[in-house]
């Protein structure tokens, strides 16, 4: 009797070490999405990777956390990687703008233009306004690397019309206009970006570059000591140091 209350004893504790954690809760499963959300947000990516993995597998299906897993591989340059998660948020969610906009934004990073402009064309006709506004960025941004500075120009523009203090649809539009030789209208939009976001380092560069272009060197060399300020011991200052000490032998 004594062998055999031994045995049910270690058959029942075998039992229960064998059972499955204890599901999470919808609270429990909104809040650890929520912090690798934050995470996210906060620039750090590497984490927030490892907290949406944490998320799915308790919510394998969860488009959003599918999501947000892609967009913490974008932010790490693993653009191939953060195709599988894209597609499967994608599959569950198929006309949802913002999905669609980080899967383009990957698959224009891989040089798969067609594909990425079907993405951010379906984002375009997102019910979201802010979804709509990122794709005609997006698609802004595609035509630049195509090299079609008109139709770049063009969805820069509309970005505008639609948001007139769309910081990167400024900058996007004086690249766009600065490739296709257009220097005054791009020293236009990079002016009107430095007034919307003073403290960027890279605005001001850009536009004190441009003004150089336009000889307008003394102009142009506010703005590069500028981003000297702004960003003293980053790339951004270091290459308008540099420009600032090219101009200072040019005026020898």
């Amino acid at each position: 009797m004594r062998k055999l209350a031994a045995l049910a004893l270690a058959a029942a504790t075998l039992a229960a070490g064998c059972q499955k954690a204890k599901p999470k809760t919808s609270a429990e499963l909104l809040l650890n999405e929520r912090m690798a959300q934050v995470l996210l947000r906060d620039g750090r990516p590497a984490e927030a990777e490892k907290a949406f993995r944490e998320c799915l597998k308790d919510d394998p299906k969860n488009p959003e956390v599918l999501d947000g897993l892609g967009v913490s591989m974008l932010m790490q340059a693993r653009y191939k990687d953060s195709i599988v998660p894209f597609d499967k948020a994608v599959t569950l969610a198929p006309e949802n703008g913002a999905y669609r906009n980080n899967r383009g934004v990957a698959l224009m990073e891989l040089g798969q233009f067609k594909a990425a402009q079907d993405d951010f064309t379906v984002a375009a006709a997102s019910q979201n306004s802010d979804d709509r506004l990122s794709a005609t960025i997006n698609l802004g941004r595609l035509w630049q690397r195509e090299g079609d500075y008109a139709a770049a120009e063009s969805e820069f523009s509309a970005a505008i019309a639609r948001d007139p203090q769309t910081y990167a649809a400024f900058v996007g539009r004086a690249v766009a206009r600065e490739s296709a030789g257009n220097l005054q209208g791009a020293a236009e939009d990079f002016l009107a970006a430095v007034k919307l976001d003073p403290s960027n380092a890279d605005a001001n560069l850009r536009l004190g570059m441009v003004l150089i272009s336009l000889h307008k060197a003394e102009l142009g060399k506010r703005y590069l000591q500028r981003a000297v300020d702004l960003d003293p011991a980053g790339d951004t200052g270091a290459r308008a140091r540099l420009l600032l000490e090219k101009e200072a032998l040019k005026a020898q």
